[in-house]
């Protein structure tokens, strides 16, 4: 039997400060977050609020993206400001 595909987000630690930002959402992307907050459920075994999926999901992004990571680095050594 084949395993049940899953979405690549861990665990998300409902500990962790918060920051509130304001977004709205239409149309596929919409669809897609709601999907993807039920796949989360559905792995995890508990439901999560859709700001905090979003805020995880942007957390997963920015960690994986190279490109940001090196022009973060580069900006770092140039001596400017960044919270890493």
């Amino acid at each position: 039997m084949a395993k049940t595909p899953a979405p690549s987000l861990p665990k998300i630690d409902l500990t962790e400060k918060v920051l509130d930002v304001r977004l709205r959402l239409k149309g596929k992307v919409a669809i897609d977050l709601a999907d993807y907050q039920a796949a989360y459920q559905a792995t995890h075994g508990e439901a999560v609020e859709l700001d905090v999926l979003v805020g995880s999901i942007l957390a997963l992004h920015l960690e994986a993206d190279r490109g940001f990571q090196a022009w973060r680095r580069a900006r770092a050594a140039e001596g400017g400001r960044s919270s890493a």
